[in-house]
């Protein structure tokens, strides 16, 4: 019998309250969010907000390798083969039904902790990031990758991407870096850290509390089982790779123009291989992911949630639509050749018509399928 994509459990506690336990399970695909996981994941959330007594909700991950490497594309990649520039009803539902779930974990009213052990990418990220406490591992590599794919950060990047230390969030979202459990506690994408094997003291700890009836002291409470956590295991942060070019990162996010930025990024790989990496892959990202995590990162800076979801959708459905993602995933994944032809080839040639198409709703005059977030 096939295993559910999703495993839920509950965690009895001291006085009759729950933890809940949701564990995304698909091992072998590096647990790639996929429609099914989003959908079961809502109808559960359906159900837990209506317990009382349940007093946390931890969401983690089957293996050691990854809590979400991603979304599961191969589909999407189907319905744009399918559809061509024409309507797409596949790609139109799956990306809202994505955002809704990574917009209902942000405004939950029972406290999220996030297990991050492992990658942490793309559509995995949408979901970390909508954690109250977003934990990471010794394993944990969390990125936003989508510019070697045609896409661009989405799953709200366009809002949390802007609430990084100094702006760090675009460069993340230019060059696809990279970042290890120190540099995600650094730029603002992580609250704690502990070793994967502390999940289950973690679980234990939270287990024997005396829970407040108060919703902010029950935050409180879970605050002070991570803190405690960090403080025991501190001394097992990796080392940092992204601190020590902070500065030189700063200089590059504050470009006047992506093509300053393009040119300041190119120019800073030296001896470091973290650098490097980041610098190569934005040398052959697609130049319309590049051109919309610049975008919409300037236009999300002041964007509510449910407005960067909303102009997200905009831009992911015309990446669908108009080729790029179905290139940049046929090459990556499909035929795994990872030699893209995507079109346009250069920033250079991204005329201002062809920006505004990637920015314009493709709905028409209907309403925008997000309006009611």
């Amino acid at each position: 019998m096939t295993e559910p994509s999703v495993i839920f459990s509950e965690r009895a506690c001291t006085g009759g309250k729950k933890i809940a336990i949701a564990t995304l399970n698909a091992e072998k695909a590096l647990n790639a969010l996929s429609l099914e996981m989003v959908d079961l994941l809502s109808a559960r959330l359906d159900q837990w907000e209506t317990d009382a007594d349940i007093v946390a909700i931890l969401i983690d991950s089957v293996g050691d390798r990854a809590f979400s490497a991603g979304g599961d594309i191969r589909m999407l990649y189907d319905s744009m083969v399918e559809h061509g520039e024409g309507e797409n009803p596949y790609a139109r539902d799956f990306f809202s039904r994505e955002y809704r779930l990574d917009h209902r974990l942000h405004n939950s009213r029972i406290p999220i902790i996030t297990w991050g052990n492992g990658f942490v990418m793309g559509g995995g990220m949408g979901v970390y990031q909508g954690g109250d406490f977003r934990v990471v591992t010794e394993h944990s590599r969390l990125a936003m990758p989508e510019i070697s794919i045609g896409l661009f950060p989405d799953v709200g990047g366009t809002w949390f991407l802007n609430r990084t230390r100094d702006n760090t969030g675009l460069f993340l979202g230019l060059t696809g870096a990279q970042l290890n459990a120190t540099d995600a506690l650094y730029v603002g994408l992580a609250d704690t850290f502990a070793p994967h094997a502390g999940k289950a003291t973690l679980l234990k700890r939270l287990t024997m509390l005396e829970w407040s009836a108060d919703p902010g002291e029950r935050h409180a409470q879970i605050a002070g089982a991570l803190r405690w956590l960090l403080r025991e295991f501190h001394d097992q942060l990796p080392v940092p790779q992204l601190e020590v070019h902070a500065d030189w990162i700063a200089t590059v996010t504050e470009s006047a123009t992506l093509a300053d930025a393009s040119a300041a990024i190119l120019a800073g790989a030296g001896d470091d291989k973290w650098l490097q990496r980041a610098v190569a892959t934005h040398q052959r990202g697609c130049p319309v992911s590049i051109f919309l995590a610049w975008e919409l990162n300037r236009r999300g800076r002041d964007l509510a949630l449910a407005d960067a979801f909303r102009l997200e959708l905009v831009a992911a459905l015309n990446c669908s639509k108009y080729g790029v993602f179905r290139e940049g995933v046929r090459a990556q994944i499909i035929d795994k050749d990872n030699a893209p032809r995507f079109v346009p080839a250069t920033l250079a040639e991204l005329t201002p018509a062809i920006q505004e198409q990637y920015l314009t709703p493709p709905w028409g005059d209907a309403p925008h399928p997000l309006a009611d977030l």
